[in-house]
């Protein structure tokens, strides 16, 4: 999956996705003049902006939003490359997750992405970014 941004993104956001995607593994690619349409041979995660900091997660499949969550973020260290999440959590948020980005639910792991009323990303026990869910849109969310 690829993660990208709005055409002008703040350096908040850009830092962000590039955190994002050091955890998940996904490649992050600066948008610039690239259409949505350019975009959609493959799946993508396209960061919102909310007063200059991350407010929005958007997944798109064949150029088509199947799930956005609308957050607000804290990002508290840095983070660096490692294996791939697993999905903790059974809500209807997390399987939707789970099911747009291709992670698997398990209970216990090294690096996990934990729903709840907040969505954690944590590896080794340590939490690296945290999104406080605002909304929720998207196909068999309650």
């Amino acid at each position: 999956m690829i993660i990208t941004t709005a055409r002008k993104p703040s350096s908040k956001i850009r830092t962000f996705c590039k955190h994002l995607g050091r955890f998940t593994g996904w490649e992050y690619v600066t948008r610039g003049k690239t259409s949505h349409e350019e975009l959609s041979g493959e799946p993508f995660l396209l960061i919102g902006e909310y007063k200059g900091n991350p407010g929005s997660l958007t997944f798109f499949f064949n150029g088509i939003s199947v799930l956005s969550i609308f957050v607000s973020v804290s990002l508290d260290k840095e983070i660096n490359t490692g294996e791939e999440p697993f999905i903790q959590g059974d809500t209807p948020l997390a399987l939707a997750f789970s099911k747009v980005s291709g992670f698997k639910a398990i209970e216990k792991g090294k690096r996990v992405i934990r729903f709840s009323d907040r969505i954690e990303f944590i590896d080794k026990g340590v939490s690296y970014i945290v999104l406080k869910v605002r909304s929720i849109r998207g196909e068999g969310i309650a």
